[in-house]
């Protein structure tokens, strides 16, 4: 269906919205869902006015709490919910006030502080004037003006025009990563590896994190305060996926948005074959879908996240980074007493002493075995998803890929002590395939 056939919305061609830049920082956007769909219209309304007191005059966070108080009138309200939904948005405003806001941030000496913030710690209602009264948590107005990093900007008037709170937080997720985006998952740059610039590969569990759809239990009485939502994929294809792509692309059209998404549902992973990633493929007016401007069907040509070219790489090769390590000068028994110590913050002591006895039978024969332990090992610890890890997950990046998998770029590798367990006879490390 061609553009100039589709007739537009109603709730568009009455909109009264603006259509103005504003910014909030990543800490926000990056929180889960816990605002209604009014509410969260409530704060994209509250955020322009932010911005016209304060940022445009370039004024920090005001010290006088009573500078912190926002007026707002019958006709905002009716911008915010629909002229004929005012008491609802009412209600709305009532209840802002009693939502916390989950923030991080890293203080003075680089500590990691965790905790959570209202938007709105106070609101009143004129009963005379006809006017509500709200004031701003000071502890969020930081996110909102003293931002020179790590911050989206996204369209207010696109914002306040969405019709369900999933398409609210796709929208905002799609505009974090709609400019010069190129994800970064690993150090491989070859064919097939290299995701194309605007996709954004997302890991299931965090998806459902960001879009609160994770039962909820509360960590001192154990009681489960919200229970899990679509907990399978097609439930939330139908419900996100699809009723965000198609509104944002219906205001794509009629010029009310820049950016709306195609989607990928990513490999299959565990018993059941459950959908463990979904590839998220942003479009922009400047940055338009190649081939058909349109969401992608059954019989179109496939959608492919990575780039079909390899990309020379700027990364020391394997060999050259062990011998830019610097251990790799050092004595072979230093080197193996370091090996030991760093396997040991990782495995149990019965896998330490397997590899140790694993390692010395190939270094017998290869005199950098130990530093290219060391090295294959680095390298893992320099990925974020192993940073972030649990230690189990961490324990079974080492023996399962580091020790496994890595080592093979120098010629040779280390079955995990589990597999050499079950096996019938006892294996040696391939140290001659070189």
């Amino acid at each position: 269906m061609t553009k100039e056939k589709k007739q537009m919305p109603s709730h568009l061609v009455t909109s009264k919205v603006k259509h103005e830049a504003v910014r909030w920082s990543n800490s926000i956007v990056d929180t889960p869902v816990v605002y209604g769909l009014i509410e969260r219209r409530t704060l994209y309304f509250i955020t322009g006015e932010v911005k016209h007191k304060y940022v445009e005059k370039n004024l920090g966070v005001p010290d006088n709490w009573q500078d912190l108080y926002f007026h707002l009138t019958d006709d905002d309200l009716g911008v915010i919910g629909g002229e004929k939904n005012v008491p609802r948005t009412y209600e709305a405003l009532c209840k802002l006030g009693e939502k916390f806001l989950p923030v991080s941030f890293r203080n003075e000496k680089g500590e990691l502080v965790t905790g959570k913030v209202h938007w709105i710690d106070s609101f009143f209602y004129n009963s005379v004037t006809k006017r509500y009264d709200v004031r701003v948590s000071p502890e969020i107005m930081p996110y909102l003006i003293d931002i020179s990093q790590s911050f989206t900007t996204f369209d207010l008037g696109t914002a306040m025009l969405l019709r369900s709170k999933y398409t609210q937080k796709m929208y905002e997720l799609c505009s974090q990563f709609c400019g010069d985006f190129r994800y970064v998952e690993n150090d491989t740059e070859t064919a097939g590896t290299v995701y194309k610039k605007r996709v954004l590969p997302i890991e299931m569990d965090k998806f459902r994190r960001i879009f609160n759809l994770e039962e909820v239990v509360d960590p001192r009485t154990k009681k489960v305060i919200t229970p899990a939502t679509y907990t399978n994929f097609k439930n939330m294809r139908m419900n996100i996926l699809d009723v965000a792509q198609a509104e944002l692309y219906n205001l794509y059209v009629f010029h009310h948005s820049n950016i709306w998404f195609d989607y990928l549902p990513g490999p299959k992973k565990g018993r059941g074959g459950k959908v463990s990633s979904v590839y998220i493929f942003i479009y922009t007016r400047d940055f338009p879908k190649a081939g058909l401007d349109r969401p992608w069907q059954k019989d179109d040509e496939p959608l492919e996240p990575f780039e079909k070219f390899t990309l020379p790489s700027l990364r020391p090769s394997p060999q050259q980074r062990v011998m830019e390590n610097l251990w790799y000068s050092l004595p072979n028994d230093t080197q193996e007493r370091a090996v030991e110590a760093l396997l040991g913050h990782y495995l149990h002591e019965d896998e330490v002493k397997y590899y140790m006895r694993q390692i010395t039978l190939v270094a017998q024969c290869h005199k950098d075995a130990w530093v290219q332990v060391m090295q294959v090992i680095k390298d893992k610890e320099q990925q974020p998803k192993f940073k972030s890890g649990t230690e189990a997950y961490k324990r079974k990046s080492i023996m399962a890929y580091a020790l496994k998998e890595n080592l093979k770029a120098f010629g040779w590798s280390l079955e995990p002590m589990s597999k050499i367990r079950r096996s019938k006879k006892p294996v040696e490390p391939d140290m001659f395939n070189m």
